[in-house]
C-alpha cells in the first residue's frame, strides 16, 4: 500500500501511443493508465482504465482519477466520463461533479457530434 504522501509526489504522465493518448502513473516498474481523448479545445473525454495486475487497483485508480480531475479543474476543462470506473470514482468524489458533462447536456450533443471530420480528425469548435 502506498502512503498518501508518495501517490501525492507521483508525476502524472502524459502520453500519445499509437494515436491514442494516455494519463499516466509508473509505479516501481509497474503503469496504471487513463486513455482519453480531447474534443476541441476544452473537453476530456475518458474512456478506458488500465492498472497493472501487480497494483492495487482501488488505490492507484483513484489517485490516478484525483489527479486526472485536478488537472482538469486548474486547465478549466470539461469530462466526459465514459469509463464505468469513472462513473463509479464520482459517485464517491461529488466536489468533481461541476467538471462533468452528461450526454443528456444539449452541448455534450453540439459537440460530440461535429467534432470529427470525415478523416477521423478533430475539428476546433466555435
Amino acid at each position: 500500500m502506498l502512503s498518501e504522501t508518495n501517490i501525492n509526489r507521483m508525476p502524472l504522465i502524459f502520453k500519445s501511443e499509437d494515436g491514442k493518448n494516455y494519463f499516466q502513473f509508473h509505479i516501481n516498474g509497474q503503469t496504471a493508465s487513463l486513455e482519453y481523448r480531447m474534443i476541441g479545445d476544452h473537453w476530456i473525454d475518458l474512456k478506458r482504465l488500465e492498472i497493472s495486475k501487480y497494483l492495487d487497483k482501488e488505490e492507484v485508480g483513484n489517485a490516478l482519477l484525483d489527479r486526472v480531475f485536478e488537472y482538469a479543474h486548474r486547465a478549466e476543462y470539461k469530462i466526459v466520463a465514459n469509463c464505468n470506473e469513472v462513473q463509479v470514482f464520482l459517485l464517491k468524489n461529488s466536489r468533481y461533479q461541476k467538471l462533468v458533462v452528461t450526454k443528456e447536456q444539449p452541448t455534450y450533443s453540439r459537440i460530440a457530434t461535429n467534432t470529427v471530420d470525415s478523416q477521423n480528425k478533430y475539428k476546433h469548435l466555435p
